[in-house]
């Protein structure tokens, strides 16, 4: 698949997922609009992340997503033994209590290896849709679509809290920090509604 292809199919897959979980919201256009003319930018915050991010956080992504193509827990064993950190004892046991799984530090090499590969492998579907492989260039990043989606919803959700903000503030009403966008709305109309009554 080729750069725009990737970019594309991580693109579409995460305007579905917000979407559907704004599906609630009155100003439909007005979101879609936004998720729209907003996504690029929160998948290259993301993207940034992850190449700012700590070496061994990427080699643990890498690793899961790439193990839960593999058919045996031999070949995902390989997977793991093919990053340079994951030689070292010490880097496997970190990445089993990563996974959660409680490792007995008296254990070989070769038994945390297979614990790991066997927790991959029963895990595999889980893995293969949290974690997509994104290549820009010559360079490879596995993001997390559900993260992506949760910041561009966050940011949408950030922007209209603020534009409800100063529309109450230029109606002197008073705002708590608290306070959500869809608050602040019902506040804002409840304050132009009875300034209409009162008016008759």
């Amino acid at each position: 698949m080729d750069e725009r292809g990737y970019k594309e199919n991580l693109r579409n897959m995460i305007l579905d997922m917000a979407k559907k979980e704004l599906d609630s919201y009155v100003a439909q256009k007005g979101v879609q609009k936004y998720f729209e003319g907003n996504v690029d930018k929160i998948i290259n915050e993301n993207i940034k992340k992850v190449s700012q991010g700590v070496g061994t956080n990427n080699a643990y992504l890498r690793v899961l997503k790439k193990g839960s193509y593999q058919e045996s827990v031999s070949s995902i064993a390989k997977t793991i033994k093919s990053e340079e950190m994951f030689k070292s004892k010490n880097e496997l046991v970190k990445f089993a209590r990563y996974l959660g799984i409680n490792i007995n530090m008296k254990s070989s090499y070769n038994q945390i290896l297979r614990r790991v590969a066997t927790h991959i492998y029963s895990n595999k579907n889980e893995y293969s849709k949290r974690y997509f492989s994104y290549k820009r260039g010559e360079a490879e990043y596995i993001l997390e679509p559900s993260q992506i989606k949760t910041d561009l919803i966050e940011s949408y959700k950030s922007k209209t809290r603020n534009d409800m903000r100063s529309i109450a503030k230029l109606l002197d009403l008073k705002v708590n920090d608290e306070d959500s966008a869809e608050d602040i709305r019902k506040n804002v109309i409840n304050y132009i509604m009875k300034e209409k009554l009162s008016k008759k």
